[in-house]
């Protein structure tokens, strides 16, 4: 068994999840995090740097720590968390657990440890919870606000595919120029796991598309970057957008519509996603799971249905609304 402290093994971990598991660069970096917030703990906390003197009830009580900060950062400065020293929310626990028990059966699959410690630990059980999306209204707003931004041109592509096509931001980040195909008008877009799905581009999409490549253009041509491959780049570089910068500008667009997602929840492109699909399912014609599955790069259906259960509750609304309920 090799001995080394817990540290050195978080960087051939996270490779291990990239190269052999096929892992997301952004789940990657998840786990990643996750695994440093326990090294940090175990280390500050318990005196351990080596994972063999790791135990089970270790990682109880790790688990317990993980509340929210006494105070957080807003843009007006630090303030009062409203939850502060309350249990991180449970899916915020599951995926740091998931996190853990990856970590544990890679290290003692490839002889860092002889036992897995974390294989005990129980995930939260976590409520099927209907994702938070914005109303048909609000999407429009988001689109107009986008195109009176000064980089407009762009900003309105970014949020009219993620309101049509429903792709994750990971997977707009990593589109190129050639990733268009104007033989069969379809948008190749690489998904969890490097797959790749061909998705149609609609003409709103075409539309926006041609009014963008010119001034992509002129930015590249200003910055002497004309190799650069991204779609989506910076005014000031020149450079492929980051996940980062993707979703500050789609922050930046809802602040300015005056569109928040559910009650004061901030927009983000998850929740442009969330919405595509929420409002396919309950305002498009002919639309179903599978399709819809396809369109989101499920690759199990059941993942889909829970935009079934928006429709539902919308029923439910119609069910109550009726005046005869009244009597």
């Amino acid at each position: 068994m090799t001995v080394r402290t817990i540290d050195t093994l978080i960087q051939p971990f996270t490779q291990y999840l990239l190269v052999s598991k096929n892992y997301a660069q952004g789940t990657a970096e998840s786990y990643n995090s996750s695994v440093v917030r326990l090294v940090e703990w175990l280390e500050k906390h318990q005196n351990i740097t080596q994972l063999e003197n790791v135990t089970t009830e270790h990682l109880t009580i790790f688990l317990g720590s993980l509340v929210f900060p006494k105070a957080k950062e807003t843009a007006s400065g630090s303030k009062k968390h409203p939850k502060a020293g309350e249990l991180l929310m449970p899916t915020t626990r599951a995926r740091i657990i998931s996190a853990i028990k990856q970590f544990f059966k890679w290290a003692v699959k490839y002889h860092h440890v002889k036992y897995d410690v974390a294989q005990s630990i129980e995930a939260p059980k976590l409520g099927q919870r209907i994702p938070k999306s914005l109303t048909l209204e609000d999407a429009k707003k988001m689109e107009l606000a986008a195109a009176s931004r000064k980089t407009g041109v762009r900003d309105y592509l970014i949020t009219t595919i993620f309101l049509l096509l429903g792709v994750r931001v990971s997977e707009l980040v990593s589109i190129d120029i050639d990733s268009f195909n104007d033989f069969d008008g379809t948008l190749t877009i690489i998904g969890k796991g490097n797959k790749e799905r061909a998705l149609p581009i609609t003409p709103k999409i075409i539309r926006a598309l041609d009014a963008y490549k010119p001034v992509r253009a002129e930015i590249l041509t200003k910055r002497n970057n004309a190799k650069e491959k991204a779609l989506f780049i910076s005014e000031k570089r020149g450079e492929r957008l980051s996940r980062r910068g993707i979703e500050l500008i789609i922050e930046e667009i809802a602040a300015a519509a005056g569109v928040k997602a559910g009650q004061n929840l901030k927009v983000t492109p998850h929740k442009l996603r969330h919405t595509c699909a929420t409002i396919l399912y309950n305002e498009g014609e002919n639309v179903d799971i599978l399709g819809l599955a396809e369109l989101l790069g499920h690759e199990d259906p059941n993942t889909t249905k829970i935009y079934t259960k928006v429709n539902k509750q919308r029923l439910r609304q119609v069910v109550a609304s009726n005046p005869l309920e009244e009597i």
